[in-house]
């Protein structure tokens, strides 16, 4: 696109528009935005409940309990490749992720060795 810049080099104006819509006004091209087009802008997972516990098909890593007795998990994500953990008894989980197995393994130890609570 061929912008027309003043002496400093800064755009003053755009080039007209081309193509199917250019001879559409604004007012026109915002109502057939707004009444033929619908988007759906909700967050799915506001809809149901999204589980942050291990998935099948997750590929499972090393264990460690935690103060309170319960389980942290690290895993790798079957679709991603994404590793992160997993405590069962505060339901934490944090994604660190593609590649990063060993990060994952040290959070995990590190929580569970504060963590106190009961599965």
């Amino acid at each position: 696109m061929n912008y027309a810049t003043d002496g400093d080099g800064r755009i003053v104006a755009a080039p007209t528009q081309e193509g199917p819509l250019a001879n559409i006004p604004r007012e026109e091209m915002y109502d057939l935005i707004d009444t033929e087009w619908q988007y759906d802008l909700s967050n799915a997972a506001g809809d149901h409940e999204v589980s942050l516990k291990l998935e099948p098909g997750d590929r499972r890593g090393q264990s460690y309990r935690t103060v309170g007795g319960a389980l942290v998990t690290t895993a790798v994500t079957a679709p991603d490749e994404v590793a992160y953990w997993y405590c069962d008894g505060c339901k934490t989980r944090d994604e660190v992720g593609a590649g990063w197995d060993d990060v994952a393994r040290e959070r995990a130890e590190k929580h569970a060795a504060k963590c106190r609570a009961v599965r």
